[in-house]
């Protein structure tokens, strides 16, 4: 059990390095002049380091025993999980209104990539919180959860290297990270594929993915986007 746990505080360390290097030219790099930025990038920043810290230190306090102050520390989640979310419509409203008049299309695609991760991020933390009393299934979607967290970080970073490498690693990763968790349990420990929670987390991005494809190009969303683009620049 203490292998998992040294497992986890590795994997939930590399997506805090991942992900604070992606932002490194565009946000930490500034620093001291941090002013420059708008408060409500700074109250997201600061959610989402939060939230890097936060999933390193509780199986850091399950294998030293500290179960109480590891439910205590675990509350804050409750506070983070919102003010990402909030934070991440409210950006991606600027984003869209910046890039409406000029790209219409570009717009569109960017409202409904933050509507995909607000959706995953959402569903799986809500799982991860009922489920937290079973300690499998609550670790499978906080991990999914942080998938999601780390995949814009990653992705800034691998288009640097390459056009559009970061959105085929984002949605990659998702499938990736738990087929192979997937596929260990199944060979390791005998455990049945449909009823593990990794199973679940596939499903929920499969779909997610599957609407990210049809979604976007339709007519329906075109028209959505157009008439939400011409109510906010107008207000």
């Amino acid at each position: 059990m203490e292998k998992k746990y040294k497992f986890l505080i590795a994997f939930f360390s590399l997506v805090t390095i991942i992900s604070l290097a992606g932002f490194y030219s565009s946000y930490w790099s500034k620093f001291p002049r941090l002013g420059e930025f708008k408060n409500l990038i700074h109250i997201h920043f600061l959610a989402f380091t939060c939230w890097l810290i936060l999933i390193i230190i509780q199986p850091i306090l399950i294998m030293r025993k500290k179960f109480m102050l590891h439910r205590q520390l675990g509350r804050l989640s409750y506070f983070l999980a919102p003010i990402l979310v909030l934070t991440i419509i409210l950006l991606t409203k600027e984003k869209f209104i910046r890039e409406f008049d000029e790209f219409p299309s570009d717009a569109a695609i960017s409202a409904f990539i933050a509507f995909v991760d607000i959706s995953s991020f959402s569903t799986f933390y809500l799982i991860a919180m009922f489920k937290k009393s079973n300690v499998r299934w609550h670790v499978a979607f906080i991990i999914a959860a942080t998938l999601i967290v780390l995949n814009p970080g990653l992705s800034r970073i691998l288009n640097q290297i390459s056009p559009g490498l970061g959105l085929l690693t984002a949605v990659l990763i998702p499938f990736l990270v738990p087929g192979i968790v997937l596929i260990i349990e199944k060979i390791k420990y005998k455990r049945g594929i449909l009823k593990s929670p990794y199973f679940l987390i596939i499903i929920i991005w499969t779909i997610e993915i599957l609407l990210f494809i049809t979604i976007p190009p339709t007519d329906f969303w075109k028209n959505v986007t157009h008439h939400l683009g011409i109510f906010l620049t107008k207000n």
